[in-house]
């Protein structure tokens, strides 16, 4: 199954290559990874809070996914003004890229909240400092977004919620086998070292 990947992705980075409306389009020849720029994907140039651009977390998020196997397009971002577009895909399902910056109480779940109203299948929380992180900031934030989304004219879409830490990733799968999610069905984080499927049904 690994070399079928393999290959697969290194014919999709091919295609890529030959397709003008991708630029920057990379294949990682050990993981098998692969990673694409849309022409006209846009890079916020706004300068976060520790002296970054936050368009430089998407290229520095793309690039640790790359190395770890996985298949990461950022797309184009045309929409109609004021349409907030994701990100792009990640192994095929749609994701958006969102920089934790804050230790604030809700900063998790306001990123939840923006992801599902984007459609986002994959949320990609990025921690620019370790500490920020924890596995239980995680739940709250979680359970915190499912109360607030509840009766909201938008549908539950996350799937998975991916929090990069360094060079470690963590993987939470939401499991929607009830009309209404709850904490249960928000599985444990799962500490993963490579490129794997995404799938709510993916065991830890």
């Amino acid at each position: 199954m690994r070399k079928r990947r393999f290959c697969g992705n290194r014919a999709l980075y091919r295609r890529l290559l030959l397709d003008n409306d991708y630029v920057d389009v990379r294949f990682d020849v050990r993981s098998g990874g692969v990673s694409a720029i849309h022409k006209y994907h846009r890079f916020d140039q706004q300068i976060g809070p520790f002296g970054i651009k936050r368009g430089d977390y998407e290229r520095l998020v793309a690039g640790i996914l790359l190395q770890k196997g996985f298949v990461i397009i950022l797309g184009s971002e045309r929409a109609t003004s004021g349409i907030k577009t994701p990100d792009g895909t990640l192994n095929g399902t749609i994701m958006d890229i969102k920089t934790v910056e804050s230790a604030g109480r809700w900063a998790i779940k306001d990123k939840l909240h923006a992801a599902t109203k984007q459609g986002v299948e994959t949320v990609i929380l990025y921690f620019p400092i370790k500490s920020l992180f924890s596995e239980e900031r995680i739940r709250v934030g979680w359970n915190k977004h499912l109360r607030d989304a509840s009766g909201k004219e938008y549908p539950l879409s996350i799937k998975c919620v991916m929090c990069i830490v360094g060079d470690n990733i963590y993987l939470f799968h939401v499991k929607y086998e009830q009309e209404k999610p709850s904490y249960d069905d928000f599985s444990e984080g799962s500490k993963e070292t490579g490129g794997v499927p995404l799938s709510p049904s993916m065991q830890r």
